[in-house]
């Protein structure tokens, strides 16, 4: 049975250019594949399982033939100029996968509060030879504590959209938080280099609970600003610590300074998929070499 629906989705995605740009609604209507995804940033590859549609990412790969194409490769790129890196909100792994690829080297803490994703973001290290010791099971926010959060999705499926808070027609569990503040000893802190916060507007909190680690270890920063209000503040904290942002367009494949950090919102107010990211970097920074890999 399986054979049969590998063989049916490998033949279409045959007939498919090596590149697409399939929405996820056209995603969850594939044939099903069940298998491991090859998966590819630009600056070294790694391996995703893909349970039949169970995972938007690998989906993509499997499908689109990439995920977040210029954001994930320049998140690589930084990466093999870091010794330690966060990955805040990991899913089920491309980036912290897609760092580890790009520098063996690297020391990735993951951290991923919903149970499902965990799983599978821990499926996905081992089978690409890499330990599990740096994986948490908890959000990050700005202090230590329990807080609810929620997903709207089928616990089949591996949601890139669980939130923290109590929110409608959702299942809502309690999860552990921790503050990078209070979880870094002070050799850690000053060695982090790169941080990713994907938090489903989470992130403005996650910033106040890592305040000391900003200061310290100035890391380039990576953001998905999807909810003004936490963008907004995000942006206070880190125009005062001198950074200076940037937006990344995976439609296009370019990445442009911008002035803030507010979301890029479509006639509905709602964000652009594409144009979700941002990066953060502090004065000093390699901003001209970021800009010519690309």
């Amino acid at each position: 049975m399986i054979e049969a629906l590998n063989a049916a989705a490998l033949a279409k995605r045959a007939a498919l250019p090596a590149s697409n740009s399939f929405p996820i609604r056209e995603l969850l209507s594939m044939p099903p594949y069940y298998n491991w995804v090859s998966c590819d940033s630009g600056l070294g590859k790694f391996s995703m399982f893909l349970g039949g549609r169970d995972d938007g990412v690998a989906l993509r790969f499997f499908w689109n033939g990439t995920y977040e194409r210029m954001t994930l490769k320049t998140w690589a790129w930084f990466a093999k100029r870091a010794s330690i890196a966060l990955d805040i909100g990991a899913h089920t792994g491309a980036y912290t996968l897609a760092a580890k690829a790009a520098n063996p080297a690297i020391s990735v803490v993951s951290f991923e509060p919903y149970m499902m994703n965990f799983a599978r973001l821990n499926l996905n290290l081992r089978a690409n030879g890499h330990d599990t010791i740096n994986s948490y099971m908890m959000a990050v926010g700005a202090e230590e504590g329990k807080l609810p959060f929620s997903v709207s999705t089928s616990q089949d499926y591996l949601t890139s959209g669980g939130a923290i808070g109590a929110r409608p027609n959702s299942a809502t569990t309690e999860v552990n938080v921790v503050a990078i503040d209070a979880l870094a000893t002070d050799d850690i802190r000053t060695r982090i280099g790169l941080v990713k916060i994907d938090t489903e507007g989470f992130e403005s909190e996650c910033i106040k609970g890592m305040r000391n680690v900003i200061t310290t270890a100035r890391p380039v920063i990576f953001l998905e600003c999807i909810e003004p209000k936490s963008s907004a503040a995000v942006q206070e904290h880190l125009a005062k610590e001198g950074y200076r942002f940037f937006e990344v367009d995976d439609n296009a494949h370019t990445i442009r300074p911008v002035a803030d950090l507010a979301p890029s919102l479509d006639n509905n107010g709602k964000a652009i998929y594409g144009r979700l990211n941002r990066i953060a970097l502090p004065q000093g920074d390699l901003t001209a070499e970021m800009i010519d890999h690309t």
